[in-house]
C-alpha cells in the first residue's frame, strides 16, 4: 500500500461544489438585488417621470444610458480583473451601486435620475457582473452548465415576483418608500460579494498515478489568484516523497458566461504555459488589457458588422420593450396589480422557454444565428399583434408569447460569435458589447423623439419592432448573397 501511495501524485482541480455552492447563492443574490428590479422600472418610476415630463423619454433615456455604461464598464472590468481579485472589483462595484440606489431616493429631476441610475448604478453593475461570473467560472468545471441553469431558473423565478412586489410596495409605502426598500435590498450585494473567496482556498486534490501523463487541468480559474498559488508549486506525492513534478502554470484567457439577460466575457487563467508568460500577462497595464481586448480590425469585416449590429438591435429592442411595457399598459387604463400579473405571465413564459431550450439543445443541433433570425420574425409579428387590441386577455396571451420567444434571442446571442468567430471570440464579443452600448444609447433618444412627435406608445412599440425587421432583412440579404457567391465559386 505504501509503495502504491508513493506512485501517486496530486493534481489540483476546481471544487465543483463545496464553497462553490455559496458562490452560486451569492451570484443569484447579486443579480437579483441589482439588475432584476429593472423588470419593474416602469411600475416604480412611471408616475414620477410623468409628473416631471414624458415618462417614455425618461424611461428609455435612463435605461439606455444604464445599458451603455454597463457595457463599456464590463469591458474595462476585464483590465481590472487582470490586476485585482474578483472580490475587490466586486466590492467597488457593489459600493457604487448602493450609492446610486441611495441617491435615487432623493432624486427630484430626470437629470438626477440619469446620474444616479444610468451612470452610477450602470458603473456599479458593470463591475459586479464580470466579477461574480469570474468567481462562478473559477469554482465550477464539470457541473458548470448545471449550476448555470439553476442560477438562471432562480433569477427568472425571482423576476416573476418582482412586479407584484413592486406594485404592493408602491401602494403600501409610496414612491420614496419603495426606493428606500430597493436601496436596502441592494445592500445585500455587499455580503454576497464578500463571500467570493479566492478559489485557491478550495481547490480539490485529485490523486494521479506516478509515471502516467499528467493531464492539463481543463478548468479555468480566476486571474485574481496570486502568482505563488498552490498551483504553481510542485505537485507532491501522497506518501510524502520529496520528488516534484513539472510545474504547470497559468495562461490568461477569456470565456463567456451568461445569466438571465446579461452576458459577460470573464478573464481567467488556463494551466498550460510558463510562469514567465503569466507574469507578462498580469503585468499588463489596465489600458493595455483593454486595448488588447478591442482589436478594431474586425470592424473592417462587413459580415461581423452585420451580425453585431443586428444582434445589438435585437437585444436593445428586447430590453427597451420590457422597460416601457408597464408604461404602455398603464396609459391604456390597466391598474398596477393587473400590470404586475401580466408581467408575471411574461417572465413565467420566459422561464418555461429556457427549460425547453435546454432540453431541445441536448437532442437537436442548430445554428444559433438561424434560431435568432427565425425568432426575430416571430417577435416582429407578435409585437405587431400585441398593439392591435387593448383587452386584458389579448394582452396576456401575446405577452406570454413574447416572453416565451425572448429566450430564443437572449440565450443563443453570445453563441453566434462562438460559432462564427471561434478563434477570435474574446475580441468579437468584447467589440460587440461596445457596439451594443452605442446602439442602446442611440435607441433611447430615438424612442423619445417618436413619442414626442406622435404622442403614441403604439408608435414607440413599432419603432422597437422595426429593429427586429432591420435585423431580419440585413441578415437575410447577407446570407443569400454569401450562399450565391459560394455556389458560383464551386467547380461545375
Amino acid at each position: 500500500m505504501g509503495a502504491q501511495l508513493h506512485d501517486q501524485t496530486f493534481e489540483l482541480e476546481a471544487p465543483d461544489g463545496g464553497w462553490g455552492y455559496v458562490v452560486v447563492a451569492a451570484t443569484v443574490v447579486i443579480f437579483s438585488v441589482t439588475v432584476m428590479p429593472t423588470a419593474a422600472f416602469g411600475l416604480v418610476y412611471g408616475d414620477f417621470l410623468k409628473s416631471i415630463g414624458d415618462e417614455t423619454t425618461g424611461t428609455t433615456l435612463s435605461n439606455g444610458i444604464f445599458s451603455t455604461v454597463y457595457s463599456f464598464t464590463g469591458l474595462l472590468a476585464n483590465g481590472l480583473l487582470g490586476r485585482y481579485s474578483y472580490r475587490t472589483v466586486g466590492l467597488i462595484g457593489s459600493i457604487a451601486f448602493i450609492q446610486g440606489a441611495v441617491g435615487l431616493i432623493f432624486s427630484q429631476t430626470l437629470f438626477q435620475l440619469i446620474i444616479c441610475y444610468g451612470l452610477i448604478q450602470g458603473l456599479g453593475f458593470g463591475l459586479l457582473m464580470p466579477s461574480s461570473l469570474s468567481a462562478f467560472n473559477a469554482y465550477f468545471d464539470k457541473r458548470m452548465a448545471v449550476m448555470m441553469s439553476i442560477c438562471q431558473a432562480l433569477m427568472i423565478a425571482f423576476s416573476m415576483g418582482v412586479p407584484q412586489l413592486a406594485a404592493w410596495s408602491m401602494v403600501t409605502f409610496g414612491f420614496r418608500g419603495t426606493l428606500l426598500g430597493l436601496a436596502v435590498l441592494s445592500c445585500l450585494s455587499l455580503p454576497a460579494v464578500a463571500s467570493l473567496q479566492p478559489v485557491e482556498k478550495h481547490l480539490r486534490k485529485v490523486a494521479l498515478q506516478m509515471g502516467s501523463e499528467s493531464k492539463l487541468a481543463k478548468k479555468s480559474v480566476s486571474i485574481d489568484m496570486p502568482l505563488q498559488s498552490p498551483q504553481e508549486k510542485p505537485l507532491m506525492p501522497l506518501g510524502g516523497s520529496l520528488r516534484s513534478l513539472q510545474q504547470h502554470q497559468g495562461r490568461r484567457r477569456m470565456s463567456m458566461l451568461s445569466l438571465g439577460d446579461r452576458v459577460a466575457s470573464v478573464i481567467s487563467i488556463h494551466q498550460d504555459i510558463s510562469k514567465e508568460e503569466v507574469e507578462e500577462e498580469v503585468a499588463l497595464t489596465f489600458w493595455q488589457s483593454f486595448k488588447k481586448s478591442m482589436d478594431m480590425s474586425l470592424l473592417k469585416d462587413a459580415k461581423y458588422l452585420n451580425i453585431s449590429i443586428g444582434l445589438a438591435l435585437a437585444f436593445t429592442a428586447d430590453m427597451a420593450f420590457i422597460s416601457i411595457m408597464p408604461l404602455m399598459l398603464g396609459n391604456i387604463g390597466f391598474q398596477p396589480q393587473d400590470i404586475a400579473s401580466m408581467m408575471a405571465v411574461f417572465f413565467g413564459s420566459d422561464l418555461l422557454s429556457r427549460i425547453l431550450l435546454t432540453i431541445m439543445s441536448s437532442v437537436v443541433r442548430f445554428k444559433s444565428r438561424h434560431l435568432i433570425l427565425f425568432t426575430s420574425i416571430l417577435i416582429a409579428l407578435s409585437r405587431t399583434a400585441f398593439v392591435l387590441n387593448d383587452s386584458y386577455m389579448w394582452k396576456v396571451v401575446f405577452l406570454g408569447i413574447l416572453g416565451f420567444l425572448r429566450c430564443f434571442i437572449q440565450t443563443p446571442l453570445p453563441l453566434v460569435f462562438s460559432e462564427e468567430y471561434q478563434d477570435r471570440f474574446p475580441t468579437a464579443y468584447s467589440l460587440f458589447m461596445a457596439l451594443n452600448g452605442v446602439v442602446s444609447l442611440i435607441c433611447g433618444p430615438l424612442m423619445s423623439l417618436v413619442k414626442s412627435l406622435t404622442k403614441s406608445d403604439v408608435m414607440v412599440c413599432h419603432v422597437l419592432t422595426m429593429a427586429y425587421i432591420i435585423c431580419v432583412l440585413a441578415w437575410t440579404f447577407e446570407m443569400t448573397f454569401c450562399r450565391a457567391k459560394s455556389t458560383t465559386k464551386q467547380p461545375k
